[in-house]
């Protein structure tokens, strides 16, 4: 116990697993940027041109909105992870519901020119279990926050062609929990890990309009590399672990560096205006979840002196979303839509965290928009989203199936409101 550099690199070896367990958290990307596009479970986004997440999904679609215009949004986000072990245990992951705020701004510089600001938060999580519950080592608890600057500027080369792109200033900041069993007693030592970074990327779209009724869209979203800095703490560590003749035990803490790679994303969209009244659209997105197949964990002593890495490996695949949904305009004041998707989880089975235990998912959403005003329009939408793959957890040692998630289910209410100055 005289060698508190010895002390450090052991707790930061055992927690090595565990801090992979915050980017699986951080893996959870929230498309949920837009009420409206939310009704229609995320078809056509970015150029149907009826709100300013444009600005988020394909910035050439601003040059579909005139003037200055300002939109808020906030969605409510709950999720139910119903776990039920081989042996009868049972839990639930779920935490209490989150907010997801998001806000645009767009205005239009001239007959070709438009810039637009968007503030978001395109990953998060929240996820809680018992300390001594049977799967703490995939994970007892995660709470992932992110938040995103976007300006961007979009060009209308004609009236068939859009282009436009922009920078993201990103910060993120995490906390986990989980708990590593020891010994043939099940002594456990529990772990929480914190971290947070700022980092930069980019986006880019093109939106193509061939005839006056039917566009097409095309973006980029770049990945974003977090070299994220942070700490572990140990609870309940052995002391004989790091001296076998010292009883009892004691808390540590470690500093930690890891450098995590959101995912690059390519999203195809289209519209179509079928009649005066009814328009549908659809969207296929394309996400880079193999940034995350593996991770360099570097272990720092107080001084910040490495004491060696880590690899963590997480086996992500990329994955596929799609969509098709359905706007209908009742009246001039009315319009009300709906739409349905099919959305790939980038997990292999054995690799599963119970922080975030992901799927194969399908979503049903619908809403409506009410313009109160010329110049003033609510929008509302509504999701339920079902998890319909594997399910199953297995532990992190052994590779032996302990339970599984009886349901995986998400619930997502979205409001907002749109002003034209």
């Amino acid at each position: 116990m005289k060698n508190p550099t010895f002390k450090i690199a052991t707790a930061a070896m055992m927690v090595a697993g565990a801090f992979a367990t915050q980017t699986y958290a951080a893996g959870f990307q929230l498309s949920e940027q837009s009420a409206i596009q939310m009704g229609r479970a995320m078809a056509g986004a970015g150029i149907v041109g009826d709100d300013l997440s444009a600005v988020h999904y394909n910035p050439a679609g601003m040059t579909l909105l005139s003037g200055t215009r300002m939109q808020a949004t906030g969605t409510w986000v709950a999720v139910n992870l119903d776990y039920e072990g081989n042996y009868g245990q049972s839990e639930n992951g779920r935490l209490k519901g989150q907010t997801i705020p998001a806000g645009f701004i767009t205005h239009q510089i001239n007959d070709s020119l438009w810039a637009g600001l968007g503030l978001t938060v395109p990953y998060g999580m929240g996820t809680e279990y018992g300390e001594g519950w049977e799967g703490r080592e995939r994970g007892t608890e995660s709470m992932i926050l992110t938040f995103d600057i976007n300006p961007n500027l979009a060009w209308k080369v004609n009236d068939k062609l859009s282009v436009g792109g922009g920078i993201s200033l990103q910060y993120a900041k995490a906390e986990l929990g989980s708990g590593r069993i020891v010994s043939e007693n099940g002594h456990t030592i529990n772990s929480n890990v914190k971290g947070d970074s700022w980092a930069w990327g980019w986006n880019v779209g093109v939106m193509f309009q061939p005839v006056e009724t039917v566009r097409l869209g095309l973006a980029y979203r770049s990945h974003i590399a977090h070299n994220a800095d942070g700490h572990t703490t140990l609870s309940n560590v052995p002391n004989a672990l790091l001296n076998p003749y010292a009883p009892g035990v004691s808390n540590l803490r470690s500093d930690m560096e890891v450098r995590i790679k959101t995912p690059d994303t390519v999203t195809l969209s289209a519209t179509w205006e079928a009649t005066d009244a009814l328009r549908l659209s659809g969207t296929a997105r394309w996400s880079k979840w193999s940034n995350f197949r593996s991770l360099n964990v570097q272990n720092l002593d107080l001084a910040g002196t490495k004491l060696g890495t880590t690899v963590v490996e997480n086996n992500w695949d990329d994955t596929w979303f799609f969509s098709v949904g359905a706007d209908y305009k009742l009246n001039g004041q009315w319009t009300v839509r709906g739409g349905v998707a099919y959305d790939q989880g980038p997990v292999e089975n054995q690799y599963r965290m119970a922080v975030i235990p992901d799927t194969d998912r399908v979503w049903f959403s619908g809403g409506a928009s009410y313009k109160y005003t010329d110049n003033l329009t609510f929008d509302f939408g509504a999701t339920y989203i079902k998890g319909v793959g594997d399910t199953d957890l297995y532990d992190k040692v052994g590779g032996k199936k302990i339970g599984e998630f009886k349901s995986l289910d998400s619930y997502i209410f979205s409001a907002q409101m749109q002003y034209l100055f």
